[in-house]
């Protein structure tokens, strides 16, 4: 039986749609619905997150049923994990960049978590690295990626967002740019933070918190 994870010591944030007014007919939007409610541990924080959806209220909007979410939310955590994105990088990082066996990336997470009360297992690490992987892999795809293109097309374009996520100062930034119409994961860019490397990945991963 899995035992739940215990946090002493743990904030809480409560995310909004950046966008406040549809944007087909400009109407104010309304609360419609809780995305998602859980606990994200990050490099810096344990949170426990409350992920507040939108619509508009109009019933004859042809936007009635899109649903409005926070792009600091999405940013937080990958859908359905408890680590934060800034983990996953961390560990792709150490694995990759630094060469780092399983049980040194495992020791240094541990280090770092302990501040916090927390721990991760070595399994976990195992299962972060694999998230981190599949986000340089599926990169090379999203040109071919028809789906997507149709999903661009019925929307009307793009409403991006743009993240950088930097685990550690000296270490390489991960730029995330989201599609925040269709809430999707759509490219990733890793450069080193002294502009001199190349850029390593795209990549795009949908899904919902």
């Amino acid at each position: 039986m899995r035992t739940k994870r215990v946090v002493p010591h743990m904030g809480k944030r409560i995310f909004h749609p950046e966008l406040k007014y549809c944007l087909e007919c400009q109407s104010q939007l309304e609360r419609c619905c809780t995305i998602s409610q859980r606990t994200v541990i990050t490099l810096n924080q344990v949170v426990r997150l409350i992920h507040c959806g939108y619509r508009c209220p109009q019933p004859t909007c042809p936007g009635r049923s899109r649903l409005y979410r926070s792009a600091q939310a999405d940013a937080l955590a990958l859908p359905g994990f408890t680590f934060g994105l800034d983990v996953v990088l961390l560990v792709g990082q150490l694995r990759l960049g630094q060469h780092q066996t399983v049980d040194e990336v495992h020791h240094t997470l541990l280090q770092r978590l302990a501040p916090f009360q927390q721990t991760i297992s070595r399994r976990e690490i195992l299962f972060l690295f694999e998230a981190y992987t599949a986000l340089l892999r599926t990169g090379t795809e999203v040109t071919y990626d028809q789906e997507w293109r149709d999903v661009v097309q019925l929307n009307g374009g793009l409403l991006i967002s743009l993240d950088g996520i930097q685990p550690d100062k000296g270490n390489e930034t991960i730029y995330l740019v989201r599609d925040l119409l269709d809430f999707a994961l759509a490219r990733s860019r890793e450069r080193d933070v002294d502009h001199q490397g190349k850029h390593q990945a795209t990549t795009r991963a949908s899904g919902c918190a």
